[in-house]
């Protein structure tokens, strides 16, 4: 009996706390921070880096800077370069205008040398073959003064060659005075030798042909 009437005063106090209503728990809004207002504490969204991670960073801030300078040297290297080589090739440039004004200076003096000797070899030429020479109209007139020495002589030819050898040629009245033609030539100190080649009578006069040397001492030019 008992038991009963407390299992009723359970399923009793069941039903009231079921039907007390609860009260709901009031949510509590989070305070917006004023306009102007200072932040006291923030919050790092990304991780921070560990060691190795610093380290690479290093690495690549270093070999930045130095490709940076490298690139830039090489720049100034460049530039230098190129600076040297225009001012070897002005250099150049100015060194061949002087070597091309001093060749033509001494081509030139080479050309006036060359015209001077070989304006000296024809005057020597020129006086070799001067000394050389001989006049022809000289042994002409020396063979006419002996012939006009003789007599009554006509010459007809004379043929002079180079050495001096002759050949006259000529007419006369009578063989007296072609022996006496032929002796005058032997005794004179300008004729080296005489011989009579030929010699014919015709009805008014004689023929006679002579060959002989003269000596040069009188007739080459000096």
């Amino acid at each position: 009996m008992n038991n009963e009437s407390t299992q009723k005063q359970n399923d009793v106090k069941k039903e009231e706390v079921v039907k007390t209503p609860v009260s709901p728990t009031p949510v509590t809004q989070p305070e917006t921070p004023a306009i102007g207002a200072e932040i006291s504490e923030g919050f790092n969204l990304l991780p921070s880096m560990s060691d190795e991670e610093k380290s690479v960073q290093k690495a690549k801030s270093t070999i930045s800077i130095g490709s940076v300078l490298s690139l830039i040297i090489l720049v100034v290297i460049s530039l230098g370069v190129v600076g040297f080589n225009i001012i070897t090739k002005q250099i150049l440039n100015s060194r061949k205008e002087v070597l091309y004004s001093i060749e033509n200076k001494v081509n030139q003096q080479i050309d006036k040398i060359v015209s001077n000797e070989e304006i000296v070899d024809r005057a020597v030429l020129y006086s070799n073959v001067k000394k050389g020479a001989f006049s022809h109209k000289a042994i002409i007139e020396f063979l006419n003064q002996i012939s006009t020495k003789v007599g009554n002589i006509q010459m007809r030819s004379v043929n002079i060659s180079e050495d001096l050898k002759f050949s006259f040629v000529g007419y006369a009245t009578n063989l007296e005075q072609v022996s006496k033609l032929w002796y005058m030539f032997g005794i004179d100190e300008n004729i080296e030798s005489i011989n009579l080649q030929s010699v014919g009578k015709r009805e008014n006069n004689v023929t006679f042909t002579f060959e002989g040397e003269l000596n040069g001492k009188k007739f080459f030019n000096k």
